[in-house]
């Protein structure tokens, strides 16, 4: 597979799909709409899940995901309010996060999706940027949802701030009840062809490649290998802990496993099931003391230090984790860019020197 930078995670039928994970307080604009701060926090951590979906193979029945929408909303939050940063525009306002949370509300109620699916697609498609820019890999992939060549977006021939509600409403229903052009979740869902909790995951699968391997692995095909297994993790309440699914092994799983390594340490076991840790503690890591993977371009010769980039990862998320600014990371990484555009998957960067 082409390895791609790790931009964004552009995702609607036939591209190549990349996400990320981050939580807080939400101020509302109507009773109605009004989010309580967060009073729940679900457990933080990434399971590898390997096969086709099913129960029977471990992954999450629904009864296991994030018990409300608002919960899980209000756990993802924080990434909203920073994940725009990476492309240099501004950030989501506390009214354009607020206008999220009543657009997929809206657009669940219109086409039946549950909100918690609606909502997990968008976290692995953009990080719920509402100026997120618009992918070309052969499909024009624009908004918070990396639609099917939708008309909706704030970021594609000028920025648009702040992002209009009807826009940010618009970018979600294109997403989930699809366009003229191609499929949204809601027809996706139908092609799963199942429909126990299985369908969400079989769901993801084809929104993000358009088709699922003939024999049903979740992991195999094009495009992003562990999209099925980051969405069945943010439905259960994966934020900050490790991501620990290998794009390279995860299409030959039948079960699932979990560890705290990178992508890069090795192929999982296949049919035990396990769970990670909680939240990593950024200022207490240091790296691994050699690179898992190939060196990235200038990085550091004296590096002490290193971190090999998962599925899901931009600077920001890197620079949390170790406790770094981003001047180091560029300091210890001469040819990595300040915008972050050529952050490369599966590559080592140099975290402490």
């Amino acid at each position: 597979m082409l390895v791609i930078p790790l931009i964004l995670a552009a995702g609607s039928l036939s591209t190549l799909v990349f996400g990320a994970p981050v939580p807080s307080t939400h101020s509302s604009r109507n009773t109605a709409a009004s989010i309580h701060s967060l009073v729940e926090r679900s457990a933080d951590s990434y399971t590898v899940y390997g096969g086709n979906g099913d129960v029977s193979e471990g992954w999450p029945s629904q009864s296991s995901w994030v018990s409300s929408f608002d919960t899980l909303f209000n756990n993802n939050k924080a990434i909203m309010q920073s994940s725009c940063s990476q492309w240099n525009v501004p950030n989501d306002s506390a009214s354009e996060i607020n206008d999220i949370y009543n657009g997929i509300k809206t657009v669940a109620s219109e086409t039946g999706i549950d909100a918690r699916f609606i909502l997990a697609i968008m976290m692995q498609e953009s990080n719920g940027c509402v100026r997120a820019p618009t992918t070309n890999w052969g499909v024009r992939n624009p908004g918070l949802m990396q639609d099917h060549n939708g008309a909706a977006t704030c970021n594609e021939n000028g920025v648009q701030n702040p992002c209009p509600t009807s826009t940010i409403t618009q970018m979600i229903r294109d997403g989930a009840a699809g366009t003229s052009s191609g499929d949204g979740l809601k027809q996706c869902l139908a092609q799963a062809g199942t429909t126990d909790v299985s369908m969400y995951y079989k769901a993801a699968r084809i929104y993000n490649s358009g088709s699922i391997v003939a024999g049903g692995n979740l992991g195999g095909g094009v495009a992003t290998h562990c999209y099925a297994s980051d969405v069945a993790n943010r439905l259960t309440g994966w934020v900050f802990a490790t991501h620990s699914c290998s794009e390279a092994s995860i299409g030959s799983m039948t079960g699932t496993t979990a560890s705290g390594g990178n992508d890069n340490t090795g192929t999982p076991s296949s049919t035990t099931t396990t769970t990670t840790g909680g939240n990593a503690s950024p200022a207490n890591t240091v790296g691994s003391a050699s690179p898992s993977a190939q060196k990235a371009p200038g990085a550091s010769a004296s590096c002490k230090g290193w971190y090999t980039v998962q599925s899901g990862d931009y600077c920001a998320i890197v620079e949390q984790k170790f406790g770094i600014t981003m001047a180091q990371l560029m300091g210890w990484n001469t040819q990595l860019s300040g915008d972050c555009s050529n952050l490369w998957l599966g590559y080592s960067y140099c975290v402490s020197a």
